[in-house]
Parts: C-alpha cells; sequence; structure tokens
C-alpha cells in the first residue's frame, strides 16, 4: 500500500475571504491535498465508522495522526497571518473522517439551525470534501433578531436566551436542515461540497452544513457525503 501524500497539491488555489457585516475569515483551498484520493480509498478501505458521540449528526472514524499535523505545514502561515493565531500555541487538534447521516426528524433544535463550535476566539474549525456533492457544502448565517455573525464568551448569553425565546419548545423547532436563509437567519456566504476543497473558518462563526431535500443519507465512505472536519484550539 503506497504512502499517502499530505503535501499541499502543487496546483492549489488559496483564497481567502472576509463575509458578512462582521468580517468573518474564512480560507478555501481548492485542490488542496495531493494524497486525497488515496485518503478516500483508506476511509472506503477500514470503515469503521460509529455514531459521533458528539453535536455531528452522522457517523465519524479517526484519521491518520499524519493529516492534522499536515494541516499546520500546509496552511499554518494562514492560521498566523489571517486568523492571527500562532501554531506554537497550538493546544488541541483532532480530525475525523464524517459522513451526515441523521435523517431531518431525528435532529436536535442545534443541528436545525446554524450553530458555532465554541464561543472562544482561539478556536479554528475545517472541512475537507472527499466527494463533490452537487447543492451541498458550508454556509455561514447572520442571526437576524440580534445581527450576530459569530458568537464569543461576551455574545453567549444574549444569544442562546434569543434562541430559547424562539423556539422554546419541539413544536416549535424549525423543519429539518437549514439551506439557505429563514425569518431568524440569513445566510451570509455558501461554499459548495468540491472533491479536495479545504474550508477554514472561525468556530465561533455561524455556520452550517448545506444539505438538499434530496440527500439520501448514504452511509457510504464511497458515495455518501465524506468530509474531514477538524478543530483547533489555541492558547
Amino acid at each position: 500500500m503506497e504512502p499517502i501524500a499530505y503535501e499541499l497539491c502543487e496546483e492549489a488555489n488559496i483564497e481567502c475571504y472576509k463575509v458578512g457585516n462582521e468580517q468573518q475569515e474564512v480560507l478555501l483551498v481548492d485542490n488542496y491535498l495531493k494524497g486525497a484520493v488515496a485518503l478516500k480509498e483508506r476511509a472506503v478501505r477500514v470503515n469503521e465508522f460509529a455514531r459521533a458521540d458528539s453535536f455531528y449528526p452522522g457517523v465519524r472514524m479517526q484519521v491518520p495522526p499524519e493529516y492534522t499535523l499536515a494541516l499546520v505545514k500546509n496552511v499554518g502561515f494562514f492560521m498566523e497571518r489571517f486568523f492571527h493565531l500562532e501554531v506554537r500555541q497550538i493546544k488541541k487538534a483532532v480530525s475525523t473522517f464524517s459522513i451526515i447521516t441523521t435523517r431531518q426528524h431525528d435532529l436536535d433544535l442545534l443541528q436545525r439551525i446554524p450553530h458555532f463550535d465554541s464561543p472562544s476566539r482561539q478556536g479554528l474549525a475545517f472541512v475537507h470534501y472527499l466527494q463533490s456533492v452537487p447543492g451541498m457544502g458550508t454556509s455561514l448565517y447572520r442571526h437576524k433578531p440580534t445581527n450576530f455573525e459569530y458568537v464569543d464568551e461576551q455574545r453567549y448569553s444574549s444569544y442562546t436566551e434569543k434562541i430559547q425565546e424562539r423556539f422554546p419548545t419541539e413544536d416549535t423547532y424549525p423543519e429539518g436542515y437549514i439551506n439557505g436563509s429563514t425569518d431568524q437567519f440569513e445566510e451570509i456566504a455558501s461554499f459548495d461540497a468540491v472533491f479536495n476543497r479545504l474550508l477554514m473558518y472561525r468556530g465561533t462563526s455561524l455556520h452550517c452544513g448545506k444539505i438538499g431535500k434530496d440527500y439520501n443519507f448514504d452511509p457510504s465512505p464511497a458515495t455518501g457525503r465524506l468530509t474531514i472536519t477538524s478543530f483547533f484550539e489555541f492558547t
């Protein structure tokens, strides 16, 4: 078995965006990883996915640790220069293969609306697409009642109070996955699921996966919505 090449592709295209009124940083890399095909083949071959024990609405499987280390080597420059976070201050980094498999009627409230990964500004989230899926991807949002496009420690209480006020009981929850603007949330940026595309954004940014109405919840890493999701915490 050939080793997986975790280096950045020579033809990688890197773009930096600041989106919305609050100028939330997003890094987009197309043709990200040299070994993307081999990495997907590993997921298909091993296929030890299990129900996530976290917020994620689907199944997950561990990624080789070399993958996470390579993120620092490949895009660490942008962590420092664009997001202003020092790679020497990384205190935790986790990456997992991920496939969304939870159907609409089984979702909790916070899986039906945009979410933030942590109220700490010292965190980054990554999505690496290993399958092109038309009409799907990742979007960033603004919460209309507060105009928040991110939620940090200072905003956490007022944001959660507004959410609980609007959705006090299960019968008030919105239906299924959010996919575009609603009465409560405005989509401010959208990025399609394209094979070997990497997204990086702050964990405080309000975001959600784009899950189309025709999504079939395919659990197979060969044909389903396979991604690698990563989270970095900095001191």
